[in-house]
């Protein structure tokens, strides 16, 4: 055979095979099938957002910057040029404005729906659990195929906040452009995805090949090392499953994780094995569908392939007299022998890494990747060292791909599919979802933290990567923070550096005081009290009465009682700033029957420079059983307590 003629001939065959895939199925595939998370893929992945091109913070509040143009069919947020496929829609603020998909150059959309109907999980196509809100967040995962091109036009009055997360594929991907009857197609791929994302059908289901198991039980004694999983031959862990004993639990950041594949002069994995499941501020916190801990055990099913050869290994090292000599540890790996696709597949890596009071303007390094791969995972705890507040959560996430700019967020709570922090029933606490979610939120202690994972809208890369996070809204303004993160992603070779996430020995601590305001408060009103806002301050009022409920305490009437459920167990010096009302009079501070405070005295002036006063109120002791105040007045007194804040100022060492 000539050799142009065998040339014409693989070219045929080559694109035969390739008409044949069906792209938008695999699309779908990588939403369920973890198998398929160590796959290189090509493409170039950007994203549209309304961050402030000024550095500054209007990052959709206005939405001066929520658009690429105004048309006579409204605000143009997208006009994207195919083959490619969006991977990702994101908004903390839709309205009942419409939003329009127009394909190929379509005169009339293909699709129109009411902005905020596209995050109901109940509006066809853009179906549940791909489509959903949560943690004051929307967002929708469902892949948007476009063949030539595809036009977003919002027709509201503003659009304000917003993400869109594309990739723009190869040509032999051959892909034909989304319709609203798309899905009809692909209802067990669909049906999958619900079943996976609700944890109906375990994980471990998708993997391909024989899948052996390896028990797990040994007491990992102080100081020592013990190995969990070694092979000598090619193959592929695909989970791990530890039994979440209560000394295991307990033991945050003393028991480190090492994995290595293929006798790398670098560690794949080397951290904390807590900050690796999730955990955070000593607590298990994440329960993704992928990786983290709940009441059983911790659980990772992230897919780690190797060539020749693995070995991972637990090390306890005891830091205080009363941890325990040795911890019981047992549980399950799971892993097949079917070694990794050298062309086709990376190999799995953790990057770790924590900043304390890093410098100002400086963001936050997630990751900093050389070499081929993808980014699948970010896992991030943020303590805050000001009181009272999490302003660092203003900071905008950027991801740089090969050199350039390709994502840049709007906030670190919207990096977190979330919204709107410190807002009652937004980010206002711990919520885990199927692939994201928040770790944590409490103003008083000024912490929080969030983790996401990337599935089909994995973060491919050539020559390198870097993810970083703001820690300021402004460059102008730095926010003293205390940053722990993950990063985790599949590559070719281990070509990144970490740092050490245990640093509490080694670096001078910023004094830790926590600052409870009106707005954070939890409380319980005894019996007919009442409580209302007044600016930054709150006011409590109790009324004197004869009832037999005001002879139970013979010193002094319960007002009302504040639960302080995320202050850290130890002792603390409690001070009171307080103000005066025109029925201000004498109050005093207890835990339970033990007063705290002498009586004090509402001795300060109306005037504005001088409208409240901090006093020391005395010295408290929190633990797990007894996390409350009350605050009391004289029994025969008929007066009110204005409060602005109370601060806890730690004094014995955690």
């Amino acid at each position: 055979m000539k050799p142009r003629l065998l040339t014409l001939l693989l070219l045929c065959i080559v694109f035969s095979a390739s008409a044949q895939i069906d792209y938008y199925q695999l699309e779908l595939r990588n939403l369920f099938d973890v198998s398929r998370l160590p796959l290189y893929r090509t493409g170039e992945i950007e994203e549209l957002s309304s961050y402030d091109r000024t550095g500054l913070n209007d990052d959709g509040f206005t939405g001066k910057y929520s658009a690429i143009r105004k048309d006579k069919e409204g605000w143009v947020i997208a006009d994207l040029k195919g083959p490619g496929l969006v991977n990702r829609i994101w908004t903390p603020t839709p309205e009942v404005d419409t939003l329009s998909f127009y394909f190929d150059g379509e005169q009339i959309p293909r699709i129109s729906i009411p902005f905020k109907d596209l995050f109901t999980g109940q509006t066809k196509p853009f179906v549940s659990p791909l489509c959903a809100t949560a943690i004051g967040g929307y967002y929708c995962y469902l892949p948007i195929s476009y063949e030539k091109s595809l036009k977003i036009v919002y027709k509201g009055n503003v659009m304000r906040f917003f993400q869109i997360q594309y990739r723009t594929l190869d040509r032999n991907e051959s892909i034909k452009s989304f319709t609203i009857n798309t899905l009809d197609k692909y209802k067990n791929e669909i049906g999958e995805i619900e079943q996976i994302w609700n944890k109906k059908i375990a994980i471990l289901s998708t993997s391909t090949g024989q899948i052996k198991a390896k028990k797990i039980s040994f007491s990992l004694k102080k100081g020592a090392e013990q190995t969990i999983y070694h092979a000598t031959k090619g193959g592929r862990i695909i989970g791990i499953e530890l039994s979440a004993g209560s000394a295991l639990v307990q033991a945050y950041r003393k028991i480190m994780l090492t994995a290595n594949w293929d006798n790398e002069t670098k560690n794949a994995l080397e951290l904390p094995l807590h900050d690796f499941f999730g955990f955070a501020f000593g607590k298990p916190a994440m329960q993704s569908m992928l990786l983290g801990s709940n009441q059983t055990k911790l659980y990772s099913y992230l897919p780690m392939p190797y060539d020749n050869s693995a070995i991972v290994k637990l090390k306890y090292d005891k830091s205080k007299d009363e941890d325990p000599d040795e911890i019981l540890v047992s549980g399950t790996v799971y892993y097949t022998e079917r070694k990794r696709n050298v062309l086709n597949e990376g190999k799995l890596y953790a990057q770790s890494r924590r900043v304390y009071n890093g410098a100002s303007s400086i963001p936050h390094t997630i990751a900093d990747i050389k070499g081929k791969g993808h980014f699948i995972g970010t896992i991030l705890i943020a303590q805050g060292l000001e009181e009272g507040h999490t302003l660092f959560f203003e900071g905008d996430d950027v991801a740089t791909i090969d050199g350039k700019m390709k994502l840049h967020g709007t906030g670190s709570e919207d990096y977190f599919n979330g919204g709107y922090y410190a807002i009652l029933d937004k980010w206002d606490r711990g919520i885990s979802l199927p692939i994201h979610g928040s770790l944590a939120y409490d103003q008083m202690t000024s912490r929080t933290g969030g983790y996401r994972f990337y599935l089909n809208d994995k973060l491919n890369f050539n020559k390198n990567f870097k993810l970083t996070i703001e820690h300021q809204p402004e460059d102008k303004v730095n926010v003293l923070t205390d940053y722990t993160s993950v990063g985790l992603f599949y590559a070719e070779k281990p070509q990144f550096s970490n740092t050490e996430i245990r640093i509490d020995e080694k670096v001078t601590p910023i004094k830790n005081r926590n600052k409870l305001t009106p707005q954070g408060m939890l409380i319980s009103l005894y019996w007919f009290a009442s409580a209302k806002y007044d600016d930054d301050a709150i006011i409590f009022d109790l009324k004197h009465s004869d009832s037999w409920t005001t002879t139970i305490d013979a010193e002094a009437m319960p007002v009302v009682q504040i639960n302080l459920p995320t202050l850290d167990s130890g002792r603390y010096k409690l001070y009171v700033e307080y103000g005066r009302t025109e029925n201000s009079g004498p109050f005093s501070v207890w835990q339970r029957l033990k007063p705290i405070s002498e009586w004090i005295p509402v001795d300060i002036e109306t005037s504005p420079e001088k409208k409240s006063k901090v006093i020391y109120a005395g010295d408290i002791d929190i633990s797990e059983e007894l996390k409350t105040i009350t605050l009391r007045k004289k029994i025969k007194d008929d007066v009110t307590i204005k409060i602005y804040s109370l601060i806890f100022e730690r004094t014995d060492k955690p």
